[in-house]
């Protein structure tokens, strides 16, 4: 009963005929013959020939039972089940087969049936029917009986091929859900681990399912094989005798062969995709970090490390192309190996041949062959999947977070940290426990195991013990980094956490949220977690749903964390207000516009513990001060917050601090307590710059009230912007402390979203408060395309307004283009010239020719040697012509021969110069369109990137790519060698049987029909196949770069879902097109079907009229018809679908926008220009796309040499704006830039970015060593590089590092903290030595003490330079010759510092005299 229940879904399929419709998807109301020929897709085949074109409203969903999240589940208990038998030596592999054993076992049954079909033709029917030809009487009846039977076993083989492919499409579709399902719900367990990159998870989610589905698809012909094989030895052992066994050796030899060539297609396979990842992380990182390689002029080293990456990946690639190519061309003439080797030994040795007995051998050979040629295929296959299933294997077994539940009971300490260490690396894989089996481990995805039994998070209100046992760690490596932490955060409290650059306070704060190894102590953390990021993580959706989060929305608490979070005015400043579409990495927002929201997205949940890591570095001193009253001190008055920070004034505020230095705490209480202790709190505190400046230069005595977070917040009233009316949202705090209601019902049906001030009903449905789906937003163009009616079926929770003005809202991202129609032959010609032209494109051709052709000339050549007899005349009977004597007692023997074995050394021959050629000239093609699009990718304007989802882009260079240096030559190869056979066999009957032409007309117009209507169907198949990839790639990278983020608030569901409906979205027209080529190829072995049965009525119907010789060679051919046409009209399809991948590729290098010339000769500026820094803005006006509003407005300002300005104003305000038109990352729409007398515009951008330098708001450093990082180009010396290092105070941090400046740099550079990161840009910066420097917030994450010698350090490194300073801390622009106060894209003061402070009506004394009033407020 159990079995019965599990199959319920597939018993059905049994019925011959069935006629219900009850299921959405119509292969699951298919009756057998139904689905055998799969005509259940023939209603879709009518109307992509109807309406020339399909959308993605067009298909049906994917059938419930292949979907990602039923398939994830059992894959998963099945690989659990392998751990807790064999430990780390479980086999996925097995666990794999366990998952598809039934439907490949019922597959390979089919299969076998296909074979014996296959075999039983030539061997019984093909061989009575020759000697039917040689008999003296004719028998009408017996002759129409063996075409029947010929005609019956043909169509066998066709419906279990059929039957065979259509079971297999479906297995591999479940098994490449059920991994890539299994992968991602592993990446939301992992840490924030360095182990793993971004490319690595891409390729695997990418390319190496695939591999999984392929294997799935065609690897059981490895085992049908042998089949087919044995039955072939003894049948021609029966016939010919031991001489046959000649044959037989060369295909017996033939196995070990393919085994050999599949261990090296798997190593090459290994050691290219190893590659491969390299190159695609490379790429990631060049899309994410575009601005900075553009501002720094370095796309030319990107260029040359692409291309050397490039040559290793296509040193491997075409290796495996040869191997590829060798198997592919070797297994369809191993026919014509063993009848060689067969007849001529059988004929040396004197024993007689007829016709009738050597076309049987040859017809054999062929069957064989037909097998044997799909070997090929399944080893491919087979091999890469080997390397796939490792590579999934190594991330399963990587470790995890470990979130559990383990006591209950209440306590007043929400975080108990009591004698801890920690470290970032864990133990080596001698020393791993299995992760992945955990018996307690919760349903919902939240239970993750971790090598020592540690519960870093817990997601519920209970407390959670995290202990160590007390391993010990060998190596630097495993060192801690946090030691022996002590301390407790008690609920409703505020605690400070202090320090210097690198002391450990995000480690403090990552080890938290678990992020980090637990070496020793104990640590327990209770409630649900808020956490703000020190570089907030902003993902592609519109502004409201960012700060939601997948929460409900609440109108009134949603107002009010606005008014917050400062966040109104900038709502109201954007064309949509909060329903305008935010890019990936909030590339349209301001730095500290992410932050805020970030914040706000911490406040508006109503999690218990709340992390802010360094929250406030962004934000100006206005917002700054407003941010921290509002948000923090009475918006989470109730809640319990660790508040890492740089801004030493609110410390006083804070209920607890801890001081942190080298990652111990060392000091820990009170302010009051530790400036009381006068240790090195007390000094940094006192040594704060706000005080002796703002002392010196404002009197200002106004206090702030003392807030206890424990009460209330009720009774205080919120504090004001004196200077700043615009910023001023200001409410009582009563509604603020609404936010820290927990038990808020204001959920109505109907909820108002805030738009220019105007409130529009926007619908919405009540949910739980996790069910909302937070990316099921991004790629917003995608997915309205990709995910049509599967994501709009109304989910509980999901916040998902459904008003038109969203939608319109919503158009930053940019809709992915869909070509439409057959694919140009443009597109062609682009592959043709880039593999090397017309010549190398007709050398190819005539190589497939003659390789073709000598296997033919060696079936004609048999043919003939046999009709010649024994040399003698031929002797006529009243019934036919018949051979006089034995071709053994032939004179010329040895003639034969030497022309039969010289034909089979040609064939060889042909074959390997073939095989070279041909890979030269594709690998060529795919090299060169892969340097052309990178080239043009890199050229193109910022804008493109603003606009474009990356995911789409990697697309290009991940699945595209992958199609164009693998698939699509494999596919070309058996188009180009198939279907020269197939006109050659053609050929051959029609010489043979010239009546046989009266049946071409109508063969030739049923198969146009028949290719017409399936060829647009398969086209936009492929189409929407490539499209579907783009939103699926794009919500991998964007969750894995905010992975910390999502844990953190348990939203690892939302990531899931998401993932699987975007999954289960792009197997919807990847199935439907494998099932598309199948339906094809059903119909067109119905054709070359009526060839055979054709050409064997010709042979009976002409009995006594045609040498049996010339009738054997014709059968031979008409059955090397079986499957060979059908195969072949299905590659031209599929090939013309997979240059779709071309087409995408061309339209990118051939449409793409570029920016203005790199060099332009006539106006190149001399060598050591600048020689002053000089700049000067004339009424320069610039926007960043035409729909928008101008950012900058008629600025006009100049700077003389050697001036040091700084760049003050609130967030939004137009300051990186300035630096953004000084790089000219967009082109100004009005005005004009000059530096020294020289118009920017009218020079090579090279010539103008590498003169500048910048030290960019987010600091950026690249996979590789500390040295290609600080000097890419190799341009000084280690002396030079160390004295940079020192300026920045960073020396002795990397020398403590194993290998110094060649020590490693991370992905993101993960093993710095932010504010190294930013010292390490500028050491950069002070190894380029620009006479113009751009400091874009560049110590903001930096502590006051390190950014006073910092500060120092530009005042005397630059000294010669023009410094343009971008600053949210004053005392970094203090010291500057000028002052630029910008607001709303306008200079609104421009003069000395003491100027400006003199002025008591001064924006810039506004804000002085704020962040004076913070610094002095009394403790």
């Amino acid at each position: 009963m159990e079995k019965t229940g599990r199959y319920r879904n597939s018993l059905p399929l049994l019925k011959p005929i069935r006629t219900t419709h009850r299921h959405p998807h119509p292969i699951d109301n298919a009756g057998f013959f139904c689905f055998t020929t799969l005509n259940w897709i023939t209603p879709l085949v009518r109307k992509a020939y109807k309406q020339s074109e399909l959308a993605f409203s067009d298909l049906w969903s994917l059938p419930s039972q292949e979907l990602s999240e039923v398939n994830s589940q059992r894959l998963q208990c099945l690989w659990e089940e392998e751990l807790k038998k064999h430990g780390m030596k479980a086999s996925l592999a097995l666990a794999m087969w366990k998952f598809c054993r039934t439907r490949s076992l019922l597959s390979l049954l089919c299969l076998t049936i296909t074979m014996v079909a296959n075999f039983i033709g030539p061997a019984i029917f093909v061989r009575a029917l020759l000697d039917h030809t040689q008999a003296l009487e004719s028998n009408l009846l017996y002759g129409i009986l063996l075409v029947t039977g010929i005609f019956s076993t043909e169509l066998i083989r066709s419906w279990s091929f059929s039957l065979n492919w259509a079971m297999n499409y479906r297995t591999g579709i479940r098994l490449k859900a059920a991994a890539l399902g299994m992968a991602f719900q592993k990446i939301l367990k992992l840490k924030e681990t360095k182990d793993v990159t971004a490319g690595e998870l891409v390729n695997l989610c990418s390319n190496d399912g695939y591999r999984l589905y392929e294997v799935a698809a065609i690897g059981c012909v490895l085992a049908a094989g042998p089949v087919v094989a044995v039955l072939g030895v003894i049948y021609t052992t029966f016939l010919l005798g031991p001489t046959a066994l000649i044959g037989s050796a060369v295909f017996i030899l033939f196995y070990p062969c393919m085994m050999l060539a599949s261990k090296l297609t798997a190593y090459f396979r290994a050691k290219c995709i190893v590659i491969t990842d390299r190159r695609v992380r490379r790429m990631n990182e060049i899309l994410n970090c575009i601005r900075f390689i553009k501002m720094y002029a370095w796309e030319n080293y990107f260029i040359q490390n692409i291309q050397g990456i490039r040559n290793d990946e296509k040193n491997f690639l075409e290796k495996a192309g040869y191997v590829q190519s060798i198997t592919s061309g070797v297994a369809p003439i191993v026919a014509v190996v063993a009848s060689v080797c067969t007849f001529t030994v059988h004929v040396t040795l004197g024993y007689s041949l007829s016709a009738s007995e050597a076309f049987t051998v040859v017809t054999v050979f062929n069957a064989m062959t037909s097998a044997l040629k799909m070997i090929p295929h399944g080893i491919k296959a087979a091999a890469e999947a080997s390397v796939s299933i490792s590579r999934f294997k190594k991330l399963f077994l990587m470790e995890e977070i470990y979130i559990c539940s383990k006591q209950n009971g209440r306590s007043c300490n929400i975080i108990e940290f009591r004698g801890a260490y920690f470290s970032w690396k864990q133990e080596s894989s001698s020393s791993k426990t299995i992760y992945g089996i955990q018996p307690n481990s919760s349903k919902d995805g939240k239970g993750i195991p971790h090598k020592n039994g540690l519960e870093f998070l817990n997601t519920d209100e209970n407390k959670v013990p995290l202990c160590a046992t007390g391993m010990k760690y060998s190596s630097s490596e495993h060192a801690p980094v946090l030691h022996d932490i002590n301390f407790t955060l008690q609920e409703g409290k505020l605690v400070g956490i202090c320090g210097s650059v690198g002391s450990g306070k995000s480690s403090l704060i990552l080890s938290v949220l678990g992020q980090m190894t637990l070496l020793q102590g104990t640590v327990s953390v209770t409630g649900s977690i808020a956490y703000v990021p020190q570089q907030a993580w902003i993902y592609n959706a519109s502004f409201r749903e960012n700060i939601l989060f997948g929460k409900e929305y609440n109108r009134e608490r949603y107002r009010t964390v606005l008014k917050s979070c400062c966040l109104q005015p900038d709502i109201d400043s954007l064309p949509d207000g909060d329903l305008t579409e935010i890019g990936e990495r909030g590339v349209n927002l301001s730095g500290g516009q992410r932050q805020r929201i970030s914040l706000a997205r911490a406040l508006y949940s109503k999690n218990r513990l709340v992390l802010l890591d360094d929250p406030l570095s962004a934000s100006d001193v206005h917002v700054r001060a407003e941010l921290f009253q509002k948000a923090i001190k009475i918006g989470m008055h109730n809640r319990s917050v660790l508040f890492v920070t740089h801004q030493m004034q609110y410390l006083s505020q804070c209920d607890e601090v801890l001081f942190m230095k080298e990652g111990h705490i060392t000091e820990q209480g009170t302010h009051e307590e530790l400036m009381k202790l006068n240790g090195d709190y007390a000094a940094l505190f006192e040594g704060t710059w706000e005080v002796s400046i703002f002392k010196d230069n404002v009197n200002w005595t106004t206090k702030e009230p003392n807030i206890d977070r424990n009460h209330s917040s009720s009774d205080y009233v919120s504090l004001c912007d004196s200077s700043k009316d615009e910023d001023a949202y200001y409410e009582t705090a009563d509604e603020i402390n609404s936010l820290n209601s927990e038990g808020s019902n204001t959920d109505n049906n109907t909820c108002n979203a805030e738009k220019d001030g105007q409130d529009a009903e926007i619908p919405t449905e009540k949910a739980e408060e996790h069910s909302s789906h937070y990316c099921l937003r991004r790629s917003s163009s995608d997915v309205r395309n990709v995910v049509h009616a599967d994501l709009d079926d109304g989910e509980k929770g999901t916040v998902r307004p459904s008003c038109k003005a969203e939608e319109e809202a919503r158009g930053l991202m940019q809709a992915e283009e869909k070509a439409e129609g057959s694919v140009p032959w443009s597109v062609y010609g682009v592959y043709v010239k880039a593999a090397g032209g017309p010549i190398l494109l007709v050398a190819n051709a005539v190589l497939f020719l003659f390789s073709v052709g000598s296997v033919t000339f060696c079936n004609w050549w048999l043919s003939y040697w046999i009709d010649q007899g024994n040399g003698n005349t031929s002797v006529s009977a009243s019934n036919g012509t018949l051979v006089a004597g034995d071709v053994s007692d032939n004179p010329n023997l040895k003639f034969y021969i030497l022309i039969y074995t010289s034909g089979l050394a040609a064939v060889l021959l042909t074959r390997c110069i073939r095989g070279y050629v041909f890979v030269k000239s594709t690998l060529k093609a795919s090299t060169r369109l892969h340097d052309l699009l990178f080239h043009k990718i890199l050229c193109s304007p910022v804008r493109l990137f603003d606009t474009t989802p990356l995911g789409r882009i990697l697309n290009r260079f991940t699945k595209d790519m992958d199609e164009v240096d693998t698939h699509l030559p494999s596919q070309l190869e058996q188009l180009f060698q198939n279907l020269i056979l197939v006109l050659f066999c053609l050929a051959v009957i029609s010489v043979v049987f010239p009546w046989f032409l009266l049946s071409v007309i109508p063969l030739s117009a049923l198969f146009y029909v028949i290719n017409k209507v399936s060829r647009v169907l398969i086209r936009e198949l492929k189409r929407l196949n490539n499209i579907s990839h783009s939103p699926l790639i794009s919500h991998i990278t964007s969750t894995l770069h905010g992975l910390t983020t999502v844990q953190a608030y348990s939203k690892t569901n939302d990531a899931l879902l998401t993932f699987q409906k975007l999954l289960d979205s792009s197997h919807v027209p990847h199935f439907l097109l494998s099932c598309a080529t199948r339906w094809l190829a059903v119909r067109l072995d119905l054709i070359s079907i009526a060839v055979i049965t054709l050409t064997a009525l010709c042979i009976v119907l002409m009995q006594g009229h045609i040498p049996p010789a010339y009738a054997g060679l014709a059968i031979s051919y008409a059955m090397q018809l079986t499957g060979l046409f059908q195969f072949t009209a299905r590659l031209m399809t599929e090939t013309e679908a997979r240059f779709t991948s071309v087409e995408r590729i061309s339209y990118y290098t051939e449409n793409l926008e570029s920016e203005g010339p790199h060099h332009i000769e006539e106006t190149s500026p001399p060598d050591d220009w600048p020689q002053n820094g000089a700049i000067t803005f004339q009424n320069v006006e610039m926007r960043y796309r035409k729909e928008l509003p101008l950012v900058l407005k008629k600025i006009t300002f100049s700077i003389k040499p050697r001036e040091k300005i700084g760049l003050v104003g609130r967030t939004g305000s137009g300051k990186t704006s300035l630096g953004v038109a000084l790089f000219r990352l967009f082109e100004l729409d009005g005005g004009c830039i000059t530096v020294d007398d020289v118009r920017i515009s009218k020079i090579g951008l090279q010539d103008l970015r590498k003169k500048l330098s910048i030290i960019p708001q987010e600091p950026v450093l690249f996979v590789g060593s500390m040295r290609s990082n600080l000097d890419p180009m190799n341009q000084y010396t280690d002396e030079e590089i160390w004295r940079a290092l020192e300026s920045t105070h960073m020396k002795q941090r990397v020398m403590q590092m194993e290998k110094a400046l060649y020590a490693g740099v991370t992905e993101n550079g993960s093993n710095f903290s932010v504010g190294e990161r930013q010292l390490l840009c500028m050491a950069r910066a002070l190894l380029r030595n620009s006479k113009i420097l751009l400091l874009d917030e560049a110590t903001a994450a930096i502590d006051n003490e390190t950014d006073a010698l910092i500060q120092k350090t530009i005042k005397d490194a630059f000294s010669e330079c023009t410094v343009l300073i971008i600053a949210h801390r004053l005392n970094t622009v203090f010291h500057c010759d000028r002052i630029m106060v910008m607001d709303n894209g306008k200079i609104v003061e421009y003069d000395k510092p003491s100027v400006l402070l003199s002025n008591e009506i001064s924006t810039f004394y506004g804000m002085v005299a704020t962040a004076e009033k913070q610094t002095l407020s009394p403790p």
